[in-house]
């Protein structure tokens, strides 16, 4: 898990530098930037999945009995996606970008096509931590979870309005900490 950790790490701190340059290029850049609500909700979004995906895979470890390459590629691959998808979120030049909901859907295609990515993946690690019986006892939230994230994708895609992409970044992050917080599971040790 120290890799994953890593990797989520390095999200959360683009993130974090991210929301940092975006305050000193609001507060300091000679031309001014228009933020974006659509970009905002999706960043605490990916936040949120960020450190809720470290808090449930750290039971990984006692939940699987026997790992195998391809478990351990999975959970590299999904702290991978996590980091893209913050990465997509977050220009790379401030000097570069003056209105946030246009460099959102210039990115947005990436960003619903690595959400997607995303989603299947979670569904997959969830499979492995105990099979449908695991996911159906998740819920209804839980396992409604990504049948309304692929439609999020769908109208993501379709889409070229910037408040619908910030009303579906406000569902998915409702539903997020709902279900995060509702049915997280305890750390034990």
């Amino acid at each position: 898990m120290v890799l994953t950790s890593i990797i989520i790490g390095l999200g959360i701190t683009n993130v974090l530098l991210g929301v940092s340059g975006a305050i000193e290029r609001y507060t300091e850049g000679d031309r001014p930037l228009r933020l974006s609500w659509a970009s905002a909700f999706w960043l605490a979004q990916v936040f949120l999945w960020m450190i809720l995906f470290w808090w449930w895979e750290f039971r990984l470890v006692d939940i699987l009995k026997y790992w195998t390459l391809w478990n351990y590629f999975l959970i590299i691959c999904y702290a991978i996606v996590l980091f893209l998808l913050a990465a997509l979120l977050i220009p790379k030049d401030w000097d570069k970008v003056d209105d946030m909901n246009m460099y959102f859907l210039l990115k947005c295609r990436w960003f619903y096509s690595v959400f997607l990515l995303g989603v299947i993946i979670d569904v997959m690690d969830s499979y492995m931590k105990g099979g449908w019986t695991y996911i159906m006892g998740q819920g209804v939230l839980g396992w409604a979870y990504p049948v309304v994230n692929i439609s999020i994708v769908v109208i993501g895609f379709r889409s070229p309005r910037i408040r619908t992409h910030t009303i579906m970044g406000i569902v998915s992050i409702i539903w997020l900490v709902v279900f995060g917080f509702e049915f997280a599971p305890l750390l034990h040790r």
